[in-house]
């Protein structure tokens, strides 16, 4: 439901251009007050070379940053998960019929295909901009260098943080009955207050409760306060979704909202590089707290779990999901390729992108030099480079583990995990109990 444009500019560029008059410093801070906590909270996460979002409290300040990009390098795109999954889908599968729901201003009805079908209530006068701070690996601000490529968003967000067009959008699935439905955009609910994001995430639950859809994936968004992740894990809201897509942020937070998931203090404490045995502790945790199961009313039973050296699903081992191999390689494919500016469907260029790309998974070596990844406490899998996947069993979840093609020089980092999540949802099958 979350649709706007994305205004795209370099992160340090911006802050040599930025003239603040108090102290330096590295902090972050869940909303953003002002221009000093606008630095502060970038550096915060420009430090650990990590993706995050962030909201403006007013607009004044957010209008000043604008005003100073316009003498910057910049490019206009497309911008919210829904609509970036929507162009996606509609660049990569061409007979998909394709729906779009969510605040539809001038510049993004220029920059959306014309086979992706939005309806007249949806459109509004004034397009919604979130500024994308790009950065590459070892850039450097005041001395401070980022270790690998990534970005910081930030915006001041009426339409999309209040989800006004939600009934508009169960209006129109209720009619159209589309085979799969995607609903994103709940982190920007931050910038309300506590009682409107209760009252939205109940008014969400009850009506996916009485849908009468055949699949829907939610795919979670940067969320950075605690009490609305909270909000979200005890609203019910998971039990009304077959499948999740997040990405390492998203995971740790919530693992770190809840409280009583293994490894809680995992978000706080990581510096570099994830452990892939924890993360696979976390999913297990959330698919057996929220999952499907007997004598349970909850649909959940997916996660689509992408970071930037290795993608994971996670599935509840009850019959539903099929072609998962293909929905997992696809979604690594795509993250390589759109990274790196290449087209997706051309299959000429993957000689070429072996230059581009290189693999950044945690592994050991044995003896003989084949390498090793531990994804359990008792056994290491041995990985093998023409079949790039490696599916095993905890009980009765099935986990399938990839690694990711990064590329080293990447074009462009926004709406990767968009473009990961809405390949692997299209290329899995869904079979209904």
């Amino acid at each position: 439901m979350n649709t706007n444009v994305d205004l795209i500019i370099s992160g340090t560029e911006l802050f040599k251009n930025l003239k603040l008059n108090e102290p330096n410093g590295i902090k972050n801070h869940e909303i953003i007050g002002n221009l000093k906590q606008f630095k502060e909270c970038f550096m915060h996460f420009f430090h650990k070379g990590s993706a995050a979002e962030r909201f403006f409290t007013n607009s004044l300040d957010f209008e000043k940053v604008l005003e100073l990009v316009k003498n910057l390098k910049q490019q206009w795109f497309i911008g919210g998960n829904a609509a970036l999954m929507a162009q996606g889908i509609s660049k990569r599968f061409s007979d998909a019929e394709i729906l779009l729901i969510g605040p539809v201003g001038p510049k993004l009805k220029e920059l959306l295909s014309q086979n992706i079908q939005v309806m007249d209530d949806t459109l509004v006068a004034k397009d919604e901009v979130h500024l994308i701070l790009e950065y590459e690996a070892k850039e450097t601000i005041e001395s401070i260098q980022t270790p690998q490529a990534n970005r910081f968003i930030v915006s001041y967000d009426i339409k999309n943080s209040r989800m006004e067009l939600i009934d508009q959008f169960f209006n129109i699935t209720s009619i159209q009955k589309p085979d799969i439905t995607i609903v994103s955009g709940l982190h920007l609910l931050e910038t309300q207050n506590s009682s409107y994001r209760s009252e939205t995430l109940k008014k969400l639950t009850n009506l996916l409760k009485n849908r009468d859809h055949k699949m829907v994936h939610l795919e979670l968004g940067s969320i950075s306060e605690k009490s609305l992740m909270k909000n979200i894990l005890e609203s019910g809201l998971l039990s009304e979704v077959n499948s999740l897509g997040l990405n390492e942020q998203e995971l740790l937070f919530l693992a770190y909202s809840s409280e009583t998931a293994p490894h809680s203090n995992y978000y706080m404490e990581m510096n570099g590089s994830l452990e892939l045995i924890k993360i696979i502790d976390i999913l297990e945790w959330i698919l057996t707290a929220y999952g499907s199961k007997e004598h349970s009313n909850s649909r959940f039973s997916r996660i689509h779990f992408h970071y930037l050296k290795f993608h994971i699903i996670a599935e509840l081992d009850i019959g539903v999901w099929s072609n998962s191999i293909s929905s997992l390689i696809s979604g690594s494919k795509v993250a390589a390729k759109q990274a790196c500016g290449f087209d997706f469907d051309d299959l000429s260029n993957e000689v070429a992108l072996e230059d581009f790309v290189e693999m950044k998974i945690p592994y050991e070596y044995d003896e003989n030099k084949n390498i090793f990844l531990r994804m359990d406490q008792e056994k290491s899998f041995k990985f093998n480079a023409s079949e790039p996947v490696i599916k095993i069993h905890r009980g009765k979840i099935k986990f399938y583990f990839t690694p990711t093609l990064v590329c080293k020089k990447p074009l462009k980092t926004v709406g990767l995990g968009d473009a990961i999540s809405s390949n692997g949802i299209i290329y899995s099958e869904f079979n209904s109990i």
